[in-house]
Parts: C-alpha cells; structure tokens; sequence
C-alpha cells in the first residue's frame, strides 16, 4: 500500500492594528517601532483611535456673519492684499450697555483692518492714516475708564486707539516687542535693551516718564540671554528668554520689585510659541514642546524631537482654545522640505493640554499667524493661511472637516516597516481586512515594491484577497474623501520559505 504523502502547511501570522491613537513618533527606529505608530501623520485626527477628518480651514464668515454677508466679507478680505497678523479687541459700550465686538487685522502694508462682529451688517473696515514700519504687537487696558487697544511695534510709536474714534500716538513710549499689563502696569520688552524690561507708571501705561514713583526699567544680565516676551501669569510677571525663564514680582509699589531665576533652557525659546492655556503655559524651544506651571519646566510631547532638529521656528504662532494648545511651527517629517527661511509654518499642532498628546497634525497648508476668541457661547481660532507660498494670507475659521475652503486636503498615515516578528522567512500577504466609511487609498510595499489598492467607503469592514510574497512590510493609509473613519486594519500572512 502506497504510503500517504503529508504536506507542512504553512503557519499563519496575523497583523492587527486595533487603535490608531498613538500617533507620530520621530524617536524609535522605524524598523524598531510598533505598528501603532505613524512614521508619517497629517490632516487625519487620531483623537478617538480611528482617523477621521482633521482640522480644516472656511471662510470666517461662514460662523461670523449672516448668510448674506458672507460672499461680500470674503470678497473683501481678499481685496485688502493679505494679512501678517490678527488681533481680538472688545469693550463695553456705557451708553447701549452692550460689549462691542472687533477682529482687527494687520494687512501686508502694515495697516489696520477691522469688522465688528456684532453689527448687523459685517464689514471690512480700514484705519487711514495709520501704517507700522514692523509687524506691531498689542494688548487691552482699561485707561481712564474707557477701553483700548495699545499697538506698538520695534521701530513704530505706541498707538492708542479706543475703537471709535481715531488712534493718537505716544511718543515718548519705547519701542515695544512684547508687552503685558499687570496690576495695572504695562511691562514691556523693548527693541534696543535686549536685556531689560520697562514698566509704565502705575494705571497709566502711555507715561514713560523715569522716576522712582512713575515709569522705570529692570536690567537682567546674566546667561539666560535676551529678553522675548512679558507674561502676566498666576499672580506675577514671567519673563521667557532666549535660554531661559525669570520671574518678577511686582506689587503696586515699584521698590517692592524683585527678580528671581526659574529655568535654564538647553534650547532656544521661541518667543511667539508662548502661550498662557488655563493654569499652564506652553512653549516651543528648539529641542522641543515645554509645559511650565509657574514653578516648574517639563519637556512634553517627546515623539516630535526629530522633526524639530536643525529648524529654525522664528516665525511660529501659538493660541489656546477649548482646552487645546493650537501650534504652527516648521516641522519635517518623511525628508520634507525645511521651510525654516519662509516667514510662515507649515505644520498645524493641536495638543491637549492635561493628555499631553496630540490630537491633530495638520500639513499642507502654510500659517502666518494664530489667534483664539469667544464670542457668546462659542470659541474660535482665526489662522491666516494660504496653501501657495507666491500667494497671500488670507484669515480662515478652523473647523474639523478636513478642507482648505472647499478643497479637501490629503490626509496621510505611514506605518513604520516591520518584518513581522520573524527575520527568518518570507511572508506572503494573503487577506487586508479594513473599514472606512470615505473611500481610500491602500500602498502596501513589499520590500522594494508598491502595491496600491483603491478602496471605496462602506459602512461594514471589507476583506481584499491577495498573494503579496514579502519580507519586509509597511503600508501607508491616504484619502480626499470628506467621510472618514478609518478602523478594524488587519493584515493576515503566511510564513513561506526561509530566507537565504
């Protein structure tokens, strides 16, 4: 009788990706780094494990303004030539007993565009007779009863204007690169002295005059370097420098003053990334993402180091909203293109303030500037942005629906490459097993080679058959598709031959 024959049958691995919210890693070799991870990430949302549609940018008429103004408040916006920066103003009105609104704009000619965002008719107003030499910044006081907004820039004049009638100058003011009120003192950094910082008189911030009951200065030399930016946080003043942090303590009374030194930076701080977000503040410094609570300094967000390296952030922008720390910097990922003499970012953070981790990378899209407001019972962030560096910035509202107004922006995840688990055989990828409600694009690459698979959205998981003979293995998730939810990826093998 002849003897029956029996064949091995080649054992199975199975590859399954239950949650994709870890994220973007910079840190771990990619052929080191668990699956779950994202050597690449951009435009998906991650926030709940599956990816779905990530920030996007309209028109900021579509929240702000009646259906009827919104065509001609776009039209104007785009007729002011771009903006450089944004700024949020309001005050009370005694007479109406109501708060009046303002989002007032800084166009490329460095003059001053505003719209009021409770009139019944918005409309794109202009300042004449005002143009900055530099990119000025400002703040709110309440001065002699009335409320203003205070401009001054490194080589323009302090300007003071109370939303109504037209702005006068201080002359006598210095040149202002950062300022913050507290207790009813204007602190500033100035242009020339890098390393001092000057204080007004006591509820009046346009007299400069130097005496020891009215204005004066505080000079800071040491190796924290210059001075960037004023903050009024938790009941004193901090001072972020180029390596470092001081706090200052200053009570009405102008010799009650006192300095003390909190943090030495390895990295250089970023001036722009500063952002107070509740009883934290966060900031960028070259070597990374910090959290600072007023005492003291922990790196956060340790994943991104690499995308950060040997780029240079002077022109980032921070804001807080809902509990989100919003981020535009220069970032790298993939070998992209340093963007580091652009005078914009091209990568958009959104980073949960008591998580720590990040809810939304969005790329593809280049930010001059960031700013977050309320407005009755809603919170906004206003990007200006364009997606062609020849072209201006012009202001957008985020949103989640993964647009660039009414284009879709590609969304990406890459996987790291894995042998799965053993060095020793071929695989051969038999089944991919995936659900996604928008239609996407599957590459697969084996090896050296790419296999793309075109996949339409269904509301139940889909099952592809294919025989993929590999060794190595990685695969990259995109998608236009204004529905996605992305979830359930399985990939299964089969072990063949050992590798010679």
């Amino acid at each position: 009788m002849k003897e029956k024959t029996n064949f091995v049958k080649p054992s199975t691995i199975s590859l399954s990706i239950p949650s994709f919210e870890k994220g973007l890693n910079q840190v771990v070799d990619s052929e080191l780094l668990s699956m779950e991870y994202a050597v690449k990430y951009k435009n998906f949302s991650n926030k709940d494990g599956s990816l779905k549609c990530g920030i996007g940018f309209e028109n900021i008429g579509e929240k702000l303004a009646q259906f009827n103004d919104r065509s001609t408040l776009a039209l104007d916006l785009n007729n002011a030539g771009g903006f450089v920066k944004s700024f949020y103003f309001y005050k009370y009105n005694s007479q109406t007993n109501q708060r009046e609104d303002k989002l007032i704009f800084i166009s490329n000619s460095l003059q001053i565009y505003y719209i009021n965002l409770f009139d019944q008719s918005i409309t794109l107003y202009k300042i004449n007779d005002v143009t900055f030499t530099r990119v000025p910044v400002a703040t709110r006081y309440r001065l002699n009863g009335e409320d203003v907004i205070i401009f001054s820039s490194e080589s323009d004049s302090m300007l003071v204007w109370d939303g109504v009638n037209a702005p006068y100058q201080v002359i006598d003011a210095p040149k202002i690169s950062s300022m913050a009120v507290h207790y009813e003192r204007l602190f500033v950094t100035t242009n020339g002295e890098k390393n001092s910082i000057w204080f007004s008189d006591d509820l009046d911030p346009t007299n400069w005059t130097l005496s020891l009951d009215e204005a004066g200065f505080i000079e800071l030399i040491d190796e924290r370097g210059a001075l960037l930016k004023v903050v009024s946080f938790l009941d004193h003043l901090y001072i972020f420098r180029e390596y470092g942090i001081s706090r200052l303590t200053a009570y009405g009374d102008q010799t009650s003053f006192s300095v003390s030194n909190l943090f030495v930076s390895s990295g250089k701080i970023y001036a722009d990334s500063v952002c107070i977000c509740g009883d934290k503040i966060f900031f960028l410094a070259s070597d990374g993402i910090y959290k600072f609570d007023g005492v003291d300094t922990v790196k956060v967000i340790n994943n991104l180091q690499n995308g950060l390296k040997n780029v240079k952030n002077q022109y980032c922008s921070a804001c807080y909203s809902q509990g989100s720390y919003y981020l535009a910097c220069n970032f790298i990922q993939d070998n992209e293109e340093d963007l580091s003499t652009s005078s914009c970012a091209n990568t958009l953070f959104e980073i949960d303030v008591n998580k720590l981790n990040i809810l939304n990378i969005s790329g593809g899209v280049y930010i001059k500037n960031l700013l977050s407001f309320n407005k009755d019972d809603n919170s906004f962030v206003i990007a200006l942005v364009t997606n062609n560096l020849e072209n201006s910035f012009i202001p957008s509202l985020l949103t989640s629906n993964g647009k660039y107004f009414t284009q879709q922006l590609n969304k990406i995840w890459k996987s790291p490459t894995t042998t799965i688990g053993d060095v020793y055989h071929q695989k051969l990828l038999k089944n991919i097993i995936i659900q996604s409600k928008g239609d996407i694009t599957l590459t697969i690459k084996s090896d050296a080679t790419e296999h793309i698979f075109n996949i339409s959205g269904s509301e139940f998981p889909k099952r592809l058959t294919c025989a993929i003979p590999l060794y190595e293995f990685s695969f990259t998730i995109s998608s236009v598709s204004s529905v996605c939810d992305i979830k359930n990826l399985r990939y299964e093998f089969s072990k063949l031959k050992r590798r010679v």
